[in-house]
């Protein structure tokens, strides 16, 4: 590692498979060779995330079974060591974050993934904690415009503190692993309609399921990647819809390559999404989005009928139709998936990251 004029902990409350997870990964990866040397700091280690990071990473398990458990290992672990940044991702963790870093002499930037307005899940208090969290951090940080203006404007956060940064992604390295020619998954006959995320409300995987069920071509395969509480429900749903037979549930899949090879379209069903970084890997790999104009983060990364397609929100008949089209018409589906695949250059990691070394840059020397 390069000699480094700053150091960096980058805390995430587990090591579960999701976006924040992976952006972290990417961001360890690249901020060392900008002067910033990282260190991720967990508060527990047993997620799937974890085979993600390989030797190479400096990870410190805190061994918190609750997050609420990580808040006195991560406060020693900050006296000790004194980085000078503390970079924290996800509302809860960013309490915990705030919580344990009060008044020691560590600069605090605090990520935030979700529109607050969407989810239904912050209670009153949270709001509360947050509330007093954000507008004492050194730095806010948006995955979105959207995402952005809600922050300022619902947490009385100085809009000089907040900026939008959109995520990293590993594109060179995906295209790399596509040209390599991965193996397909199992897949049945007929064109695949994929989908990627955890089992959750937020995903909505049921409008992707009622989608293609309003579609005639009996022939259409739905592969949904993840794990999560709503695995039952989506199960039962596809048996009263009629889509058993067409449905594939791997679980949680820690390399999406093989299936971006092999599938036709890329579907994003959610009801709310913070930026999206699956959105930005599937046009990577050159297939064609269709995503739901949900709040906010798919309309900063895709140009309606230019780099992908933007359906309303929560309306499987105007879903269906999006996937009917690019079906029906191969060369609009290929141009997009080109166009996409093109876009999605914008976001690599060694960009976003020099935009997170520009703002520790300036935090650290505030």
């Amino acid at each position: 590692m390069k000699d480094s004029l700053l150091r960096a902990f980058l805390f995430l409350p587990d090591l579960d498979g999701g976006g924040a997870q992976r952006t972290f990964v990417n961001l360890a990866n690249a901020l060392p060779d900008l002067g910033i040397e990282t260190t991720v700091v967990a508060g527990r280690t047993d997620g799937p995330a974890k085979e993600w990071f390989g030797e190479q990473f400096s990870l410190i398990d805190l061994e918190a079974p609750r997050l609420r458990h990580a808040i006195g290992p991560l406060r020693k672990l900050l006296k000790s060591e004194s980085p000078g940044i503390l970079l924290s991702t996800l509302a809860d963790a960013n309490i915990a974050a705030w919580a344990a870093s009060r008044y020691l002499p560590v600069r605090l930037i605090l990520r935030e993934t979700n529109s607050h307005r969407a989810r239904d899940d912050i209670s009153w208090w949270r709001r509360q904690l947050i509330s007093l969290a954000y507008p004492r951090a050194d730095a806010v940080v948006a995955l979105s415009e959207g995402v952005r203006g809600e922050l300022t404007a619902d947490y009385a956060i100085d809009p000089t503190k907040c900026r939008t940064i959109h995520n990293p992604v590993d594109v060179t390295a995906l295209v790399g692993a596509l040209a390599d020619g991965p193996d397909s998954p199992i897949l049945g006959k007929g064109p695949m309609v994929l989908g990627v995320g955890r089992l959750t409300r937020q995903k909505h995987f049921d409008l992707l399921l009622r989608g293609v069920a309003a579609l005639p071509d009996r022939s259409i395969q739905i592969a949904l990647l993840g794990e999560g509480p709503d695995r039952t429900a989506i199960l039962s749903l596809a048996h009263e819809l009629g889509l058993s037979d067409r449905l594939i549930m791997p679980g949680f899949v820690s390399d999406l390559t093989p299936w971006l090879a092999h599938a036709d379209i890329f579907v994003l069903s959610s009801l709310w999404e913070g930026f999206g970084h699956v959105i930005v890997e599937a046009m990577a790999a050159g297939l064609p989005v269709i995503a739901t104009d949900c709040p906010h983060g798919p309309r900063d990364i895709i140009a309606d009928g230019e780099t992908g397609l933007l359906v309303p929100n929560d309306d499987a008949s105007a879903l269906a139709a999006a996937i009917a089209s690019m079906l029906d018409d191969p060369d609009r589906k290929h141009a997009l998936g080109r166009a996409g695949q093109i876009a999605a250059a914008r976001f690599r990691p060694e960009k976003i990251a020099a935009e997170y070394a520009e703002l520790i840059q300036q935090v650290a020397t505030a």
